[in-house]
């Protein structure tokens, strides 16, 4: 009986584990496609698009973005709001940071690292990414929170 006993907590442990690492994997895959979207929306602006001329240039990246802001209610636990000028600012700053690292590399980057850290904001799910500044090899950390179903970036390292 103990033996069926041990049988069936080892194949429960190893099932947890399984199940673990498929959401791992999900989860990477996700926050992947998000940084990818982001970035190309940080690099490809259509200034013929009325939005652009009416919102501001990067106000497809806010729904990208979490709100770090003073609003404890918010901060950490919702995307940013574009039409709200100190947010709008924010969205613009880490656009404008972005295309000064993984988008400066015209050969494309490269993600060469994944990893998740439980904090007070919640799991942080990092992407280490590799890209070439003027010939040479740079590195960033993209670090994104999952708000809801959505992974937004919270933080550049």
């Amino acid at each position: 009986m103990k033996l069926k006993y041990l049988q069936l907590l080892m194949i429960a442990f190893l099932a947890g584990f399984t199940s673990n690492a498929q959401a791992n994997k999900t989860d990477s895959a996700r926050v992947a496609k998000t940084l990818h979207e982001l970035l190309r929306i940080c690099r490809t602006v259509n200034f013929a698009d009325p939005n652009v001329t009416k919102l501001g240039t990067f106000y497809k990246a806010a729904p990208y973005i979490v709100y770090r802001g003073e609003d404890k209610s918010r901060a950490w636990k919702v995307m940013s709001d574009y039409t709200n000028a100190y947010e709008k600012k924010g969205v613009d700053d880490v656009c404008e940071r972005i295309n000064r690292t993984a988008n400066l590399d015209s050969s494309g980057y490269k993600i060469i690292h994944y990893r998740t850290e439980k904090e007070s904001e919640g799991t942080w799910h990092v992407l280490m990414v590799s890209y070439k500044k003027k010939g040479i090899e740079k590195s960033v950390a993209f670090a994104f929170l999952k708000i809801g179903n959505k992974f937004g970036l919270g933080d550049i390292d």
